[in-house]
């Protein structure tokens, strides 16, 4: 197990509780006993996505605008998506993060 991985808990076809990853396609099972240490997920935030695919994302937007919310942040939500995205949010903040792009702020420009 690496770093991004995420694999889910299920009964493997004897009934215990095994670890289970696609790997390359294939389903890869892992006794709990030799997972090393991870954290536990049921959702996960769409900065620690980045990297990461998956068939079908669901995208909770906040139903108040957050300084945070902006066309960049909903696109790397968006493009975790291989084949659906359920977006749940009312039109208006989908609306207002869209128009919404981020300033990069760095030091670098001060420097040169």
């Amino acid at each position: 197990m690496f770093n991004g991985d995420t694999g889910l808990i299920l009964k493997d076809e004897t009934g215990q509780l095994r670890a289970c990853f696609l790997i390359d396609k294939v389903l890869c099972w892992v006794d709990l006993i030799r997972l090393p240490a991870h954290e536990t997920a049921f959702a996960i935030t769409i900065h620690k996505s980045q990297g990461s695919e998956f068939e079908h994302v669901c995208v909770v937007l906040p139903q108040e605008d957050r300084a945070i919310l902006n066309r960049e942040l909903l696109y790397t939500a968006i493009t975790r998506a291989k084949k659906h995205i359920s977006l749940f949010c009312n039109e208006a903040i989908v609306c207002k993060t869209v128009m919404t792009q981020h300033e990069r702020e760095t030091g670098l420009a001060g420097l040169f």
